[in-house]
């Protein structure tokens, strides 16, 4: 038996998490979904009344750019974990990364038959880092503590780095702590949006409990999500026990060095390449077109 399991990360528009459900739903999914722990849950619970959705308990509030999108993706792997685990015990199934504001470019039987060809495969979009098409090589987030939030408190996490450089305590920042403590490994960046398989998820959980001063370099890296799972995956699996395609299975684009991506246009549609299973991201007060031209591909 295999099963598709998508966990979806969302903090806002409920009838859009249900709009997106109901694409996806083939009677071969299951939907777990983590609320952002500030929102009202009840409000969507009311909204998605689903045998096949279940709602992460262990909420974390999250936060652009910390570590809690981390957290939130390895509490949401547990109980994924710990559900098949009991009610289907010996299924095969992929555990699928998605945000609130994605939509598929594919049909649920080409996504289905797609992964269910490849119930041993692991789909990560990664780079070593320095990498050309990140601002700096990427490295940057390494190279300071980022307490605050980035774009908010930008003005106050350089003066708490300045300080700490200035009085010699350079030996407590993330890319100091990583080279001496674990120095025969790479620091690899991906895109936040994986397709794990079983295996990877066990595999992942494993080692995240199992390495906490791995886990703590990582609480005050500017934006973890990029990094921490990509960093895990591909150092620890020294053996390559877990095939890993290195191909993009989202659509995401981006206004030159904006953070965020931007939302899709008609035009930037590609439902031709293989490859893209998902896109991003989506909002009806923002593309409202862009979705209908969506819905209409997958004949619905």
């Amino acid at each position: 038996m295999y099963i598709k399991v998508y966990f979806i990360l969302a903090h806002k528009n409920p009838s859009q998490i249900k709009d997106l459900i109901s694409l996806l739903e083939d009677n071969k999914s299951l939907f777990f979904i983590h609320l952002d722990k500030k929102v009202n849950q009840n409000e969507y619970k009311s909204l998605i009344d689903n045998s096949s959705c279940h709602f992460v308990k262990n909420r974390v509030s999250c936060t652009w750019g910390k570590y809690s999108l981390v957290q939130a993706s390895l509490n949401g792997m547990k109980e994924v974990q710990n559900f098949i685990n009991t009610n289907f015990k010996s299924a095969k199934y992929h555990f699928i990364m998605l945000s609130g504001e994605d939509l598929p470019l594919k049909k649920n039987d080409f996504i289905h038959d797609f992964l269910k060809t490849k119930t041993e495969t692991s789909f990560l979009n990664y780079w070593k880092l320095p990498y050309s098409k990140w601002w700096g090589g990427g490295l940057f987030r390494f190279e300071n503590l980022y307490f605050f939030q980035y774009k908010k408190y930008s003005k106050l996490n350089y003066w708490i780095n300045r300080i700490i450089k200035k009085i010699g305590l350079k030996f407590l920042l993330p890319l100091n702590r990583f080279m001496q403590q674990f120095p025969d490994f790479n620091i690899y960046g991906a895109s936040q949006w994986m397709i794990l398989n079983e295996d990877m998820v066990a595999f992942v959980l494993e080692k995240s409990n199992d390495n906490h001063k791995f886990n703590s370099i990582f609480k005050y890296v500017l934006a973890p999500d990029e990094l921490y799972f990509s960093t895990l995956i591909l150092n620890f699996d020294v053996l390559k026990q877990f095939p890993v395609d290195n191909i993009k299975t989202h659509l995401v684009n981006f206004n030159g060095v904006d953070a965020s991506p931007k939302y899709l246009e008609i035009e930037d549609l590609d439902f031709n390449k293989e490859d893209f299973l998902f896109a991003r991201k989506f909002d009806p007060n923002v593309n409202h077109k862009t979705i209908a031209r969506v819905i209409k591909e997958l004949g619905r």
